[in-house]
């Protein structure tokens, strides 16, 4: 009998611990309701968490200027993850079981991205990812996960559509070995054979300050662009070196992350060899789509005294605005109502009306994918080169 007694006290603690951790009640009796925001505060990639911060002020200005939610104020509890896995997981931890939080938006880095999402839908909370573009987050279907920014497919697509409007006959492509470089490479390999571009590729270390190895095999090859899918400082030592040795300007350098080129230490880091340097982008002040995009512009340049530079500010921002339209359509805080809202979303946010994929099977399952331009430095400006139709200027060689 004693053992059978205990059993059933163990059985009881199980339960208590799966409804009380695995699967958090939220209360909207309290003051305010709070949204969980992750990102990398420190680390390498720091600068994204000054972006996010920026982003966080405006939405936060834009709703509660409104009155709030379910007549409630708003609060954001910005949780950093410093570009690791473990913290972000242990941030998702804390935001759910500590704050209350009824759904989390953000992040960037896909390995964070990636264990983020396990956590958050074993947790039943919706999960908003910002900037973390691994094809694995939105290709397992979870139902509490969503994507509103860019898919390593959608990313590639865009490219490979560049550069075969440009006519390039020969690329170089250096990936870093981490989940986001490893999986851009794949896809871009498949789309180049399918393209007839002729490529090398060559895998490098995403922190690394030298790579005149990488640079040595790729003169060799004698590209006429190289693709850069190297995230944080490392892309700028790249950039720097390939110049050193003469690569650059003969070849174009594209630099596939986006942010690392437009980081306030990037021309510290690179010099004049930043000069005709392509990269990704999702914003850029001549191609605002609509007036919520105009108004995000207007906007910063009032609280900050300065135009938004680092894309993910409004990266950040455009989840916010989709968490707020969740809640308020679900009139819940309720995990299963707010992703069924969040299904149903047709919200209007700076990158165009938002439409999640609720079709299982791919990667697009809870995926939209915000317009991306490729740009060019061009004298240390920013020139719109593709698509064409919000273009500013053409596509300069040496």
């Amino acid at each position: 009998m004693k053992g059978i007694r205990y059993g059933w006290i163990l059985l009881i603690a199980v339960a208590f611990f799966t409804a009380t951790i695995c699967y958090p009640s939220i209360s909207i009796s309290a003051d305010t309701i709070k949204i969980g925001v992750v990102g990398p505060r420190t680390g390498s990639a720091a600068a994204t968490g000054t972006a996010f911060a920026e982003g966080i002020d405006l939405a936060l200005d834009y709703i509660n200027g409104k009155g709030g939610l379910l007549g409630k104020k708003v609060e954001v509890v910005f949780e950093d993850t410093g570009g690791v896995p473990e913290k972000g997981v242990a941030a998702v931890e804390k935001l759910v079981n500590r704050d209350k939080v009824p759904l989390v938006v953000g992040t960037s880095h896909s390995s964070v991205g990636i264990a983020i999402s396990e956590q958050a839908n074993r947790y039943k909370t919706p999960f908003i990812i910002a900037e973390s573009w691994a094809d694995e987050i939105t290709s397992k279907n979870y139902k509490y996960i969503f994507r509103a920014g860019p898919c390593n497919t959608g990313v590639v697509s865009e490219i490979i559509k560049w550069l075969k409007a440009e006519g390039f006959k020969k690329a170089s492509l250096v990936a870093e070995n981490t989940d986001w470089g490893l999986g851009i490479k794949k896809l871009t390999v498949e789309a180049l054979k399918e393209a007839n571009i002729e490529f090398q590729t060559i895998d490098t270390e995403r922190n690394s300050k030298d790579h005149y190895t990488e640079l040595s095999k790729i003169m060799k090859y004698d590209p006429e662009i190289i693709l850069a899918f190297v995230y944080g400082f490392g892309v700028h030592y790249f950039i720097a070196q390939a110049n050193e040795v003469g690569l650059t300007p003969k070849a174009i350098i594209f630099e596939g992350a986006g942010p690392p080129s437009l980081w306030p230490q990037f021309w510290e880091n690179v010099g004049d060899a930043g000069n005709l340097e392509c990269f990704i982008s999702s914003m850029h002040k001549s191609a605002q789509p609509n007036q919520v995009a105009k108004d995000y512009w207007d906007n910063y340049v009032k609280k900050f005294g300065k135009e938004p530079s680092d894309y993910k500010s409004r990266s950040i921002y455009r989840v916010l605005l989709i968490a707020f339209d969740a809640i308020e359509k679900a009139n819940s805080l309720d995990g299963d109502k707010l992703v069924d809202a969040l299904e149903k979303s047709n919200v209007t946010v700076p990158s165009g009306q938002v439409n999640f994929g609720t079709e299982k099977g791919s990667v697009w399952y809870h995926q939209f994918q915000p317009p991306m331009l490729i740009i060019q430095w061009q004298d240390r400006q920013q020139t719109v080169i593709f698509p064409e139709n919000v273009a500013t200027g053409k596509l300069i060689r040496e």
